[in-house]
């Protein structure tokens, strides 16, 4: 038994959504073989670009743990053979991990008939991104799953995925480079001021209103609002304000770290420019990175045609 699944990327935080809010966007994405049986090894491969960013031993991936808890879940002592062409670079705060987590979660469920709702989905995906945060945390699963801006309570697993209109597009400036998403998490400080608690979940909730609401000003505001976690992290990328300025110079209504980053993204509600974005970045001295325009998607975790991967 095989299915083949395309899994989009997923831009988390949003500003001040520190590990509550994810939003999938439609390019780039992985594809996925997923076959099971009952002889044989497991076995992992990853394809494309980006092979050398990526673990050898299959267990060091962020797919082993979601194939332990099925078989925990079913008792049964099933094989993988797994292929996966990777279109999202792994460590650029696009939800790389979490993404290939989340489309073998999905093709699991189909392939074994355990039928599973959405919330245990989202849990056993997140499973596996302990292999590459140190954490099971939940926010790049479930928005590469189920599509949409998805807010979810990484304490409970209660989610909610909103539907996001289909005027804004998406601007992802990926440069620079950072150690792993795990050590970045321990940048973070262990308890925070109430003040900017305060802060962070009023303009948390402005995010979704404004996003509904097509309210720009509010928008702006509440996308670059965040004092907790994107002033300690922005400290460790130079290229932070040359991107920043440039996609707002452009027309971004607001523009944040894309999860920890390195990648930053400006959200726009017309088509961006490619080539002034790519003139104004280069006459500011940035050179090695990679401009990306794509859009939100409702769409989540998919099955398409196998002849599609190319495997």
């Amino acid at each position: 038994m095989s299915i083949c699944i395309r899994s989009p990327a997923s831009i988390a935080n949003l500003g001040p959504g520190f590990d509550i809010m994810s939003l999938a966007i439609t390019e780039p994405y992985d594809d996925v073989y997923v076959e099971i049986g009952h002889n044989g090894n497991d076995y992992i491969k990853f394809v494309g670009d980006y092979l050398h960013y990526l673990p050898s031993d299959y267990k060091s991936t962020t797919m082993y743990p979601v194939i332990e808890e099925f078989r925990r879940i079913t008792g049964l002592d099933f094989k993988v053979r797994i292929t996966v062409r990777k279109g999202i670079k792994p460590a650029s705060g696009l939800g790389s991990s979490g993404a290939d987590a989340a489309a073998l979660t999905y093709a699991l469920n189909k392939l074994l008939g355990t039928n599973l709702d959405s919330k245990s989905l989202i849990r056993i995906a997140a499973l596996g991104e302990t292999a590459a945060a140190g954490v099971p945390h939940m926010d790049n699963v479930a928005a590469s799953l189920l599509g949409g801006l998805v807010i979810i309570n990484p304490v409970t697993g209660d989610f909610v995925k909103v539907e996001v209109p289909s005027n804004y597009w998406i601007v992802v400036v990926l440069a620079g480079s950072k150690v792993s998403t795990g050590e970045m998490r321990k940048l973070l400080p262990s308890a925070i001021d109430m003040r900017d608690f305060k802060n962070n979940s009023a303009y948390a909730s402005m995010l979704i209103y404004s996003l509904i609401t097509n309210n720009r000003e509010i928008l702006s505001r509440a996308l670059m609002g965040d004092s907790i976690v994107e002033p300690i992290r922005i400290k460790f990328y130079p290229h932070y304000g040359i991107i920043k300025e440039t996609l707002l110079k452009v027309g971004a209504i607001g523009v944040a770290l894309s999860g920890a980053g390195p990648s930053l993204f400006g959200v726009f509600d017309s088509e961006p420019p490619r080539d002034r974005i790519d003139e104004l970045l280069r006459k500011s001295g940035l050179r090695d990175y990679v401009l990306i325009i794509t859009k939100p998607t409702n769409t989540g975790t998919r099955e398409v045609p196998c002849n599609q991967l190319n495997t």
